[in-house]
């Protein structure tokens, strides 16, 4: 399943798509782990999901304790959330992730969650970790069990009452635990790094308060030598509508927001990100160098988005209202569209690449080139 340097051709034609149509305390596993990673060969290829929710067609499974503490009007918008995974979860999303391991590529090195593993609001602790396991479990056995799998920190991960339930608090100690045997290193903190090959991967928690700029720089300046530089986190970097929620995009941050911009761009960084239920691409030239960011969805909230849908494309349909209007004399390339499946990036010296597979297919539906070389 090795893509060819005419398979990283981006196409952005309507016509041709539709004709297509860390924890101190955690134990480590053996250290063979990441050294296998350390010693992954120049070409490999990486499963990506995006949001899927995890949750149960029962929501007494899951939700039976959860109340909120703020209006009854949020309350009621959770609930209908809950009824929503509830239908994704009786068979779609299944047959989704089932589907991505079908498709296990044999230069495989991990498979990665772009955050909210899981719908969150259980109401306590305990139940919440049972819920992070439950999906864990569900997603790394799809790839038969072997497979090492990388969670992202998403908003939902830690959602519940904050106040009372512990979900914060409880994701927050889980995911350096299961990560750091998973990856064979010792993770400490909702963000870390590790490098697969000579490339380095960037796994930034973005909820607020953070991301610790401090830490994100330390692990950037740690990874200089990296052939790419994979900045992973649930909200996007470059914003693709008017919405502040994204990394360091509240107000009060925008001198930190305006720094990692300029640090990433000058590692022409290749961002990896959730959160929108929508399939983005942008590629920004800054005059420290590029950013390019791909936004993958696995929400299957409606049966048609197996079938990609382009409803915005080109450099001139990037908005300017807004936060938009400081992006966009940068944007080189924009699309969004409507679309929910599984992916694999591809990662070589010719460049990379995401191949795209709607709904359940096992069969590319489309593939698009984030970075080509001259290799």
């Amino acid at each position: 399943m090795n893509m060819t340097r005419r398979e990283f051709v981006f196409c952005c034609s309507a016509a041709l798509i539709s004709a297509m149509s860390g924890a101190s305390g955690a134990i480590l596993p053996q250290k063979s782990r990441a050294g296998a990673f350390a010693r992954r060969k120049r070409s490999y290829s990486v499963s990506v999901l995006g949001d899927i929710h995890f949750d149960s067609s029962d929501s007494s499974s899951y939700h039976s304790d959860y109340t909120h503490s703020t209006s009854r009007q949020r309350y009621e918008a959770h609930l209908a959330e809950h009824v929503r995974n509830a239908e994704m979860w009786k068979e779609r999303l299944p047959r989704l992730i089932r589907a991505s391991g079908a498709c296990l590529a044999s230069d495989a090195a991990f498979a990665l969650q772009m955050g909210d593993l899981v719908q969150g609001d259980c109401g306590n602790a305990a139940t919440h970790k049972r819920m992070l396991d439950d999906a864990f479990s569900f997603v790394k056995n799809s790839y038969g069990g072997d497979l090492p799998l990388v969670v992202v920190a998403g908003n939902h991960d830690i959602r519940g009452d904050l106040r009372t339930d512990g979900a914060k608090e409880t994701f927050e100690r889980w995911l350096p635990n299961t990560m750091s045997s998973e990856l064979g290193i010792l993770v400490r903190d909702t963000t870390f790094s590790f490098r697969c090959g000579p490339d380095v991967f960037l796994v930034v928690d973005f909820n607020w308060p953070k991301p610790d700029l401090k830490l994100v720089k330390r692990l950037l300046k740690e990874s200089e030598d990296a052939r790419y530089t994979f900045f992973v986190t649930h909200g996007q970097v470059v914003p693709c509508d008017q919405s502040r929620w994204i990394m360091l995009g509240a107000q009060e941050r925008d001198g930190e927001r305006r720094e990692l911009r300029s640090l990433l761009a000058k590692r022409n960084a290749i961002v990896l990100c959730g959160h929108t239920h929508k399939m983005e691409f942008i590629e920004c030239e800054f005059p420290e160098g590029r950013i390019s960011q791909f936004t993958f969805n696995s929400v299957w909230t409606y049966p048609r988005q197996s079938q990609l849908a382009i409803y915005a494309s080109g450099e001139d349909a990037y908005g300017s209202e807004g936060l938009l209007g400081e992006y966009k004399p940068f944007v080189r390339k924009f699309m969004r569209m409507n679309a929910a499946g599984h992916y694999w990036l591809r990662v070589s010296d010719r460049g990379v690449g995401v191949a795209f597979y709607g709904g359940s297919a096992t069969t590319p539906t489309q593939k698009f080139a984030l970075r080509m070389n001259n290799a």
